[in-house]
């Protein structure tokens, strides 16, 4: 079997905001906010005074996109496969991986846009190794991104600051804005790339744990039959708390039995949860699973969804802890509907 094998990895990061930032434009709600929100600082596309912002979704991507190329030693036009995997992409059509193609200068490509939150990238890589597996794609450019402030300031440019309803303000303050790309390609040994996967839902029948109402077919864009503070990314904190330790627990414990394997196997976990509390349970939870070994991007950026992934995955590789032949987890979950993805392979680049 053609296993694929990561060859570049590429981010972009807007400035980051911090706490006191935020507090002196918004002042007592946003300062009580602050004591309530695990992280301290985001990455904001947005202006913080006025809310509004010259990038895209896709202008982020293009960057991270560019890097992830020049380490690859690729040409854009080398790319014959895009899947791009978003939750706010730019319009609801065109598809985001069009518009890519477009700003990268490819003149062909295969691609589709996977529309979902935190598990989403772990996704979009399963599929981009299914296609060049299979033999149907050579070199795969695999993006997460997301523009989340966006979601909560579009609406409210005009208003008094006093006057922003206090779950707008707490989701805008949670949320930051990132995009993270790599590059798959087919591995020319067999012994490096991906190994194994485990992907999912098996929670559907749950409630949302977070969900973006408005601008789809229930409740289209502007509607009038939700208030303009549901019009954000929502979240139900405890709800997601309850249910997202269920899937972790149930879904590493499957991919160890699937392949026979122990946590302790691998040498890098990319395991990007940064909710108090989780990460200190699913640790507790199994005993061959050594935290040190966990790479994360943390709170400094704000919760990324799409780009949490590739983010923790450079700074594994920027922090040398990805090295040809060593062992890596990539997991990937999210709160929506509760999916998850994960992927076992060989780091197979110098």
């Amino acid at each position: 079997m053609i296993k694929a094998n990561i060859t570049g990895i590429g981010r972009y990061t807007p400035p980051l905001v911090t706490n006191e930032e935020i507090i002196n434009v918004y002042g007592k709600k946003a300062r009580i906010l602050a004591e309530k929100i695990h992280h301290k600082t985001r990455y904001w596309a947005i202006d913080v005074i006025t809310g509004k912002t010259d990038l895209t979704n896709t202008d982020m991507a293009c960057e991270a996109s560019k890097q992830a190329l020049l380490m690859a030693g690729r040409d854009a036009n080398d790319i014959d496969l895009i899947i791009y995997s978003t939750a706010t992409p730019d319009y609801p059509l065109p598809p985001c991986f069009t518009i890519l193609q477009e700003k990268l200068g490819i003149k062909r490509c295969t691609g589709f846009d996977i529309r979902s939150g935190c598990s989403g990238f772990g996704s979009a890589l399963i599929t981009a190794q299914q296609f060049i597996s299979n033999g149907n794609a050579k070199a795969a450019l695999v993006i997460g991104a997301d523009l989340n402030t966006t979601r909560g300031s579009f609406h409210y440019l005009n208003m008094d600051k006093n006057e922003v309803p206090l779950k707008i303000l707490y989701n805008i303050m949670l949320f930051g804005d990132a995009a993270g790309a790599v590059v798959l390609e087919a591995s020319h040994d067999t012994e490096y790339g991906i190994f194994g996967y485990n992907m999912g839902s098996s929670k559907a029948h749950m409630p949302f744990g977070s969900v973006i109402q408005v601008g789809g077919s229930r409740y289209p864009f502007p509607s009038e039959t939700l208030q303009n503070e549901d019009w954000v990314i929502t979240q139900d904190g405890k709800l997601t708390e309850e249910l997202i330790v269920e899937v972790l627990f149930e879904s590493l414990k499957e991919f160890k039995e699937k392949f026979n394997i122990r946590l302790d196997f691998f040498d890098t976990i990319i395991f990007p949860v940064d909710i108090p509390g989780i990460q200190e349970k699913v640790e507790k939870h199994f005993a061959d699973l050594n935290p040190e070994k966990i790479v994360s991007i943390g709170s400094e950026g704000g919760s990324l969804a799409n780009a949490a992934i590739p983010l923790s995955l450079y700074k594994a590789y920027e922090t040398n802890l990805l090295k040809r032949g060593n062992n890596i987890l990539i997991y990937t979950a999210e709160n929506t509907r509760w999916q998850f993805a994960l992927i076992g392979m060989k780091w197979g680049r110098d």
